[in-house]
């Protein structure tokens, strides 16, 4: 049986053609939204970034569907600021048919609807201030997660949560937003030294609740390498909608205008 592409209009499309798709209902913004397509059970989508100079390309589904779609896609040209792709890792070698290379990484997109269980030090947990504790934020992180992408002081993240030992901060995480509006955890950090006593998983479970308090559903990425993070959050009741492989083109696209 041929497939036919089909071009899709807008986010809303875009999540009935990908199965109601957590990633897409959770993470994608409407307005930002650019292109998209669907064949068979695979889509595509052109997203572009907040200050709308670049667009990046997502690539998901079944590896038979996904082919032909992505073959379709660059055969058609991608629009000259299109500056990457992520596309399901189980999918990348098609991405290397067709495009070149600079830097990336392979991560995972979690997300929950369920309460967690009940950990240790819950009881613990304190919620920080942005401004004031900006500083020992970045100190912490730097020691404990140097790719930490929770940006302390920016006023990006609506709540904080951490664990102090004898003044200090040894544990932290934040809650942002995603571009369509859900919670998303980032940066949970624990001190080299005091890890291994459950705070990591304290600091998740706090600012797992609050974000099912206030929205119903919690959203969190991590780097596929990090075995550990990824035993947790399922442990925590977050399930993997997709493990990325995210990388940016090296050179324009074969086919792009």
């Amino acid at each position: 049986m041929n497939l036919q592409l089909r071009t899709l209009s807008g986010r809303d499309e875009l999540l009935a053609a990908s199965g109601d798709d957590p990633y897409v209902r959770w993470e994608c913004d409407a307005a930002l939204v650019d292109q998209a397509w669907a064949l068979g059970s695979a889509v595509a989508f052109l997203r572009r970034g907040h200050h709308r100079r670049n667009v990046h390309l997502n690539v998901c589904g079944p590896e038979h569907d996904a082919a032909p779609l992505l073959d379709a896609i660059v055969a058609a040209g991608l629009p000259p600021e299109a500056d990457g792709i992520s596309i399901d890792q189980h999918l990348f070698p098609l991405a290397q048919r067709h495009f070149t290379f600079g830097r990336g990484g392979d991560w995972d997109w979690m997300w929950t609807v369920d309460t967690p269980p009940v950990v240790p030090h819950l009881d613990h947990l304190d919620e920080l201030d942005d401004t004031l504790d900006a500083a020992e934020l970045l100190a912490l992180n730097e020691i404990g997660n140097p790719t930490a992408e929770s940006r302390p002081g920016e006023g990006a993240t609506e709540l904080w949560l951490g664990i102090r030992e004898e003044g200090r901060i040894v544990a932290a995480g934040a809650m942002h937003r995603t571009g369509a509006g859900a919670p998303h955890l980032a940066g949970i950090v624990t001190h080299p030294d005091a890890r291994g006593r459950g705070f990591g998983a304290a600091v998740t479970a706090g600012l797992t609740t609050a974000a099912l308090d206030r929205s119903g559903v919690s959203t969190l990425g991590m780097y596929s390498d990090n075995d550990t993070g990824r035993r947790l959050y399922h442990r925590l009741g977050y399930r993997t909608a997709h493990a990325w492989a995210s990388r940016g083109f090296a050179e324009t696209p074969i086919g792009s205008q």
